[in-house]
């Protein structure tokens, strides 16, 4: 992939270079919109539930995109780190112990009963539900979290050493834009095809033989 593609710049550009629309006035000024579809698409996959859907795809999940807070304060329910997709882990530093990650469904069983220590996180909208009450331990957070956003001025991991994640996903959507149908499906091919690879990549660096399934932000239970 051209390295000229991996700024800003570069990928408004190439946008419009890959469409043969170079000095679409029209399309140049949408851009941004493309960029931030592309980033949902991105970091929250679309329709994932929906396998039949035609413009269908999982979430990109690469170790650029973790994050860790060691010294995370617990509370019965307290805020999700602003940048926040998708929890990993969280260990409880003192005494050490690993949560159990569940959804709101599995807390709201338990009532009022205790279970005798911190044991249980539940991704609640955009905070996080913990029984029993930690009363403001610490704990250690593991995530993912949003990148920033691009800009004339900056880059981010992501596009700086995956550009054609980024360079697919807009034209995914700029082919939806112009009702291009047969264009969506043909970019959405390569964009599902770079991110499979990448999350494959993400498996092996941490062993895991099965892909992983987390509670995302906002995700039902």
């Amino acid at each position: 992939m051209s390295a000229q593609i991996s700024t800003y710049t570069g990928l408004r550009a190439g946008v419009l270079a890959w469409l043969a629309r170079t000095g679409d006035t029209l399309l140049d000024s949408r851009f941004d919109d493309f960029l931030h579809g592309c980033e949902r698409r991105m970091y929250y996959g679309h329709a994932t539930e929906d396998a039949g859907n035609p413009l269908r795809s999982d979430p990109l999940r690469i170790v650029e995109m973790e994050a860790t807070d060691s010294t995370f304060v617990l509370q019965a329910t307290v805020a999700q780190p602003e940048s926040f997709i998708e929890l990993i882990s969280i260990l409880l530093n003192s005494p050490q112990t690993l949560l159990d990650i569940v959804s709101q469904r599995t807390l709201d069983a338990y009532g009022a009963q205790r279970l005798g220590g911190v044991a249980k996180i539940a991704v609640s909208g955009t905070s996080f539900r913990v029984k029993d009450d930690p009363a403001g331990a610490t704990a250690t957070l593991r995530y993912y979290r949003k990148l920033e956003t691009p800009t004339g001025a900056t880059a981010n991991d992501i596009l700086t050493r995956y550009p054609d994640v980024y360079l697919f996903g807009c034209l995914i959507e700029a082919a939806v834009f112009t009702q291009d149908e047969f264009g969506a499906q043909r970019y959405l091919q390569l964009y599902n095809a770079s991110v499979a690879g990448l999350n494959a990549r993400t498996q092996r660096i941490t062993a895991s033989a099965a892909p992983v399934i987390r509670l995302r932000a906002g995700m039902l239970p």
